[in-house]
Parts: C-alpha cells; structure tokens; sequence
C-alpha cells in the first residue's frame, strides 16, 4: 500500500515539472470552508469536493462522495439496501441506508431525528459541491457521530436557458432518461428535472426501476436568500440477491441466494420532501432558518416468514433557527432545533413473496429538540473556538398487536451535551495548523431498536453511542495547490453492531459492543497542473478496534487503509477522466476470523461536445472496473451462515447523449 501512496504523492507535486509550470493562468485560491462559525477557517476538519457545470458527472452516490479520506461508500448495486457509509469507521454497522451521518441538502435535513438517511433521491449530477465535516461534530448538529455531509446543488445551469435532455445506456440492461429546464432572472433561478431509471442488475435478482423529481428555486436579493425545493421519489421494484458464501461466490458470482428468490426480496419505496430555507441579513447579525417535511411509504420482503413481510409509513418534520453576528474579534452563533418523527411500522408473514397474517403493529415515535451556542476568538495569528449544545431526544412506542400477548408501551427519554473546543494558528497567509477536541453521540435507530429478537417491542437493552477525540492537523492553500494531513483518536463507549440470528437469516439485529477506539491519519490534495489538468489525491491508513468482555478485535466491515488517485483534463468541450483506488483488506465478522480480500479498481470517462450548425450536442463514454477486478460491493458484516459477500459488478459500459434545447 504504501509504495501507491508514494507514487501518487509524488505525482501530486511533482508533475508540474515536467513542463506544466509554463502556464500562467490566473487561478483564484482554494479554501476551505465551512457552515460552522469562523466559516473560512474552521477547526474541524473538511474535506469539500466541488464540480463544474462542464465536468464528467457522477453517477452514483459513491462516484460524488468517495474521494474524501477516511470516507467509504459500498452497495451502489443493490438498489434494495440502499447507499452505506461511513466515515472514520461510523456507519458501518448500517444493513441499509446511512447511519450515524448527517446528510444535508440545500440546507434542508434529509437525516431523520433518529439518524437514518438515505440518498437515492439526490440528483448526482445536478451536484455542485459536497462539504464533508468528520466526526466530532455533535455540538452544531447534534445526532451524528459519524460527521455531515453538505450536499449543494446548482440553482442554475448557465449553459441551459431552456431544456436539456440525456440519455443514457450500458451494461446490464442499464437505462436513465433524464430531462432538465433551467431558468435564469435577475434575482432568482429555477432548475427542475426529472428523470427515469432502470437496470437488469449484475445478479440474478437485482433488477430495479425508479423515477424521480427534483424543484429548486432560489431567490436572491440584497439581504434576504430563500430556498425553496422539493423532492419526489418513486420505485415500484427493486430486488435484493442478497449475500453468498464464499463458496457461491466461487460457483457463480451472478446467482442470488437461494432464500431471496423463494420470498421474493425485494423493497418498494415512495419518498416525497419538501422544504425551504431562509438567510436574512438584519442588524443584529445573520438569521438561517429552514422548514421541512418528508414523507416515505416502504414495503419490504425479507428472505424468512415469520415477520418478513414489512409495511413502514413514516413522517418526519423540522424546524431549525440560528443566529451568527460578530463583533469587532469576536463571533457567536446560537441555534435551536426541533424534529419530529412517527413511523407506523407493521409487519406480516412472508408467505413466499404472498402477505399474510400479521405478526406486528407499533406506533413509533422519536422527537428531538437541541439548543447550542457556539464562539470563536479571531486574531491576526490565530483563532479560539468553543461550544456546546444540549440535545433532549424523546422516544416511544406503542404496540397495537395484542392478540394472545399484552400490549406492551415503551417510553424513553435522552439527554447529552456535547462540548467542542477548537484552535487555529497561522503560520501564513497558506498554512495552518489546527486542531480540535470534542463530544458525539449517536441514539439507536427506531428501525434499530424495533429489531428486537423476542419478537415484539423495543430492544431496551440497546443504548446510545458516545465518543470523545480529537484531530490534529495541517493544511495549506495556494492558487494551484491544496493539500491537507490529518491525525485523529477517538474512543467511542457503547459501539453498536449489527448481526443474525439462526431462523431469521436476512434479518438483522443490533446490540452494543462495549469499547471501541479509532485513530490513523488523512492526507488529501488536489494540484492544477497548468490550465487543462488537475490531479487528486487522497490517502488513509487508520485502525478500528474494540473491546468487548476481555475480547479485542477490529470492527468489521471497515478497510484500514486506502488510496485513491484521480486525473481531470478539460479542453474546448472534451473532458477525459481517470480513476483508481486501492482497498485493504478488512473482517467480515467481529470474531475476525473471516477477511475479505484487498482490491484495486481503475474508472475511466470521456465525453466530448459537438457544435453542429448550432446544435450542440455531447456524447459520452465510462468503462468501469476497466481491468475486470473481482471484489464485493458490499459486506454484510457478522451475517448467519457466513454468507457475507456481495459480488460487484465487472467490466461496465456506459454510454450518454445529451443535447440542449
């Protein structure tokens, strides 16, 4: 692993030199920011990936998101189980969707109160850039141990007045049908697009077909700046093969397992939010304030009987106010939030893929309610920052299946703070060095909870995650460089993990772990080299460890170390990109007695515009995993019967036309 680090480094750096440096185009300087006080020079540590109008697009969550140190994304295939992340090793535990990770669009909350997100209703390639702020950061936004992802998209497109269509089409039956209006004015903007997709999936049962909406208007005047938009997503169908054994995986990589086909898993989903957001200059500083609601209606097939067909309803709803001012060196922000949400979870036999009777009823509710200050210290050669907030989590259920058992209600009530300290000193107008102290924490899931192996109820024995660490860092910023290295520890009391039980294989179920440790070191940069390349690059060697009973392991499912090169070259309407990054090995089981293989993958994307008589029209090409790599899209940690593995797709083509309107 390392000689690939040293490789990529000193290609970052030194490449320039072999004829590049000759350029003088005038670049403005890279910084990082942040929505944190002090937002040009804040203390945690960020990691921010931007695009422009005219680049490769992402096509995926991972392809936007994955570039980032101590950031891993898995299960891009397996539309059934949605996106997983994790960052510094939070999140991992997730069967489906994200945990433990805030994900923010456009300023509005796609993270439920109790810390579940899921992102297929993201338009990927309407993303203008993605602010990542690793862990530790509890006393700004509360429930999220794993950090926040900022997700920003355009407001427009400026080159689109009007309507742009694409297509798309590839390997596996792989088909998007996207149609995009942008609207330009004087002091407000309109995008919206819609699109359609679909794919035969790389494995026997994974086929999968959805549709999706995105609004967004933005008006921008003098001292106010609203926000408005909304999101629609609907998918009848998408099918879970679920994990294999290593022996099936040898066998043939495209079968599904066998449990899956006979009960027909599979998850139907429709999603709607809608949300605005506010900044209002006033006198007494800058008010930010957002309103939102979201509604998601799933229906899910688990491979097993007893309980395994679900039925979830949930509604969740929030409020967020804040107010940042300064004065002369100082700066301040206080805030204050509120978050409903109430799931009607019900579930029935899974008769072959056929409804049957019911086996559960809940009401389940979790209500959030968080208020923090936050300070900073400006001076010329360095600045103090600090804060704290106070989170008050309320959750219940109510059982409505009675039948032969009694009706059973479950109440809760949860507090903490989470104190943060930060400090920056300059060494000059380029370089810095910072670092940060601080508390997370990270509440059960209601999904998480309701998984409770006696069948009914709430798991109470299962208890909040709460972590305590630090980074130390440097980073530096100049017009064609930007680089950062990072060293961080964090112990976390209480790690919950995921894992099966015999008879209800599919299913998962949760518990706590006792004590865990993380700590390692981030190096990212990126360097343009002259007017036409860019080179990236991005490196992590970290270890994940836990303690349990007088037991000592490595978490699961989480790679040590990992490093990831990208190269960009835009020219006169042709854009060329190419990707690589390198896995280590990791477990996939707390008893660690089962390791997944490292891995290597190479991406590489074309696409050029023609002008034709006035007609523009831009044709593009992606080969992914161009050299046939066999590996997992995704690990299904600590599964029964050893059936961890989910093969990912080989070589992939994936061809677009799009033209403008």
């Amino acid at each position: 692993m390392s000689k690939y680090f040293i490789i990529l480094f000193a290609l970052l750096f030194q490449v320039n030199l072999l004829g590049f440096n000759s350029d003088t185009l005038e670049l403005e300087t890279v910084q990082l920011k942040s929505v944190l006080i002090n937002q040009s020079n804040p203390a945690l540590t960020v990691s921010n990936i931007s695009y422009k109008e005219n680049e490769i697009r992402p096509i995926n969550f991972q392809d936007a998101i994955e570039f980032s140190p101590s950031v891993w994304v898995t299960n891009s295939e397996n539309q059934a189980q949605d996106n997983r992340m994790s960052i510094r090793g939070f999140g991992a535990r997730s069967a489906f969707g994200i945990r433990g990770i805030k994900i923010v669009l456009d300023d509005i909350p796609l993270t439920t109160p109790d810390g579940q997100s899921q992102v297929d209703n993201i338009p990927f390639d309407l993303i203008q850039n993605i602010e990542i702020l690793k862990s530790l950061s509890s006393t700004r936004h509360g429930n999220a141990s794993g950090g926040v992802v900022y997700v920003n998209t355009f407001s427009e497109l400026s080159s689109v007045q009007g309507v742009f269509l694409k297509l798309s089409f590839g390997t596996h039956g792989y088909k998007t049908k996207e149609a995009t209006y942008s609207k330009k004015r004087d002091k407000s903007s309109t995008i919206l697009r819609i699109s359609q997709a679909e794919s035969n999936g790389y494995r026997e049962h994974s086929s999968y077909k959805n549709k999706s909406f995105f609004f967004k208007h933005t008006i921008d005047l003098e001292k106010v700046k609203l926000k408005i938009n909304s999101l629609y997503f609907d998918s009848p169908y998408a099918f879970d093969p679920g994990g294999l054994t290593i022996e099936s995986v040898n066998e043939n990589s495209t079968q599904a397992r066998d449990r899956n086909v006979l009960f027909d898993a599979q998850e139907s989903v429709k999603q709607l939010q809608a949300g605005l957001a506010l900044d209002w200059k006033t006198a007494a500083g800058t008010v930010k304030s957002s309103l939102y609601y979201s509604n998601r209606d799933f229906i899910g097939l688990l491979p097993f009987t007893n309980g395994g067909y679900v039925e979830l309803n949930r509604d969740f709803a929030g409020l967020e106010l804040s107010l940042n001012s300064r004065f002369n060196e100082f700066e301040w922000m206080f805030g204050a939030s509120a978050q409903s949400q109430a799931d009607d979870r019900k579930r029935f036999q899974n008769n072959e893929g056929v409804k049957g009777e019911m086996a559960m009823d809940q009401l389940e509710s979790f209500d959030s309610y968080g208020m923090f200050a936050l300070g900073s210290l400006n001076k010329p050669k360095y600045s103090l920052q600090a804060g704290v907030r106070f989170d008050v989590h309320q959750i219940s259920m109510d059982d409505n299946f009675g039948l032969d058992q009694q009706y059973v209600d479950y109440s809760s009530r949860l507090s903490t703070y989470s104190p943060n300290i930060g400090f920056i000193y300059n060494l000059n107008k380029n370089d810095e060095l910072y670092a940060n102290y601080g508390s997370s924490y990270e509440t059960p899931s209601l999904s998480e909870l309701s998984a409770n192996p006696d069948g009914s109820g709430f798991n109470n024995q299962l208890s909040p995650m709460v972590s305590n660490g630090f980074d130390i860092g440097y980073r530096k910023s100049t017009r064609r460089l930007s680089y950062s290295f990072t060293a961080f520890h964090i112990d976390t009391k209480d790690e919950i993990v995921r894992y099966e039980l015999e008879g209800f294989e599919g299913m998962n179920f949760y518990k706590n772990l006792g004590l865990s440790k993380r700590y390692g070191i981030e190096f990212e940069g990126n360097h343009r080299l002259g007017k036409h390349h860019i080179v990236k690059a991005s490196y992590t060697q970290a270890k994940y460890e836990f303690e349990n009973q007088g037991v000592r392991g490595e978490l699961a499912g989480i790679p040590k170390s990992n490093v990831e090169f990208e190269w960009l070259y835009n020219k006169n309407g042709f854009n060329f990109k190419l990707d690589f990054k390198q896995v280590s090995s990791m477990f996939a089981d707390n008893n660690n007695e089962v390791k997944v293989p490292s891995y290597a993958l190479a991406n590489i994307a074309v696409k050029n515009n023609f002008n034709i008589k006035g007609f523009s029209l831009n044709l593009g090409l992606q080969i992914r995993n161009l050299f046939d790599e066999k590996y997992y899209d995704n690990i299904r940690t600590n599964a029964f019967g050893n059936r961890f593995y989910e093969p990912a797709s080989l070589r992939q083509f994936i061809f677009s036309i799009n033209t403008i309107f």
